[in-house]
């Protein structure tokens, strides 16, 4: 698992054969991001400040997506 230059430009991830688009790979880190962060404020008692907790954990997915997009794919 090498991620050059080169295997960044292309559409694909490719693992054991299998090709996964990248915005799949980035979806999957941005959803995993927000579940971590939503479990440390549910542990730490600060979601209870929260309105709206789902709305807030899809807003989180959104965004830790869009940030490791931005920083993965030039």
């Amino acid at each position: 698992m090498n991620l050059s230059a080169g295997e960044l430009n292309r559409p694909e991830f490719r693992f054991l054969d299998l090709l996964f688009p990248w915005i799949a790979i980035i979806g999957l880190s941005g959803f995993l991001a927000a579940w971590l962060v939503v479990a440390i404020m549910e542990r730490t008692g600060l979601a209870r400040y929260v309105w709206h907790l789902p709305l807030f954990f899809v807003a989180l997915v959104v965004l830790f997506s869009s940030l490791i997009g931005m920083l993965l794919l030039p």
